[in-house]
């Protein structure tokens, strides 16, 4: 092996270590999405209510800007 090389070993070891860090963060955020689930799809009232904000929120969305509707009386 020549001195100054690329090391093989030591890119193996730097890749473990890449792929350890990246498996914390998904086991991390699968904990955060199983929080958010179990706090969204509740049964207790709070959840309820964070269930049809969400839908409110999302046909608000698909369906563009919010508008006023006209009263009878309106101009």
């Amino acid at each position: 092996m020549t001195t100054g090389g690329p090391d093989p070993l030591k890119d193996a070891l730097a890749l473990q270590a890449r792929v350890r860090g990246l498996q914390a963060l998904l086991e991390l955020q699968r904990w955060q999405i199983e929080v958010l689930n179990n706090r969204l799809y509740s049964s207790e009232p709070g959840g309820v209510a964070a269930r049809r904000l969400l839908a409110l929120k999302r046909d608000e969305t698909t369906r563009g800007a919010f508008t006023m509707p006209k009263g009878v009386n309106d101009p």
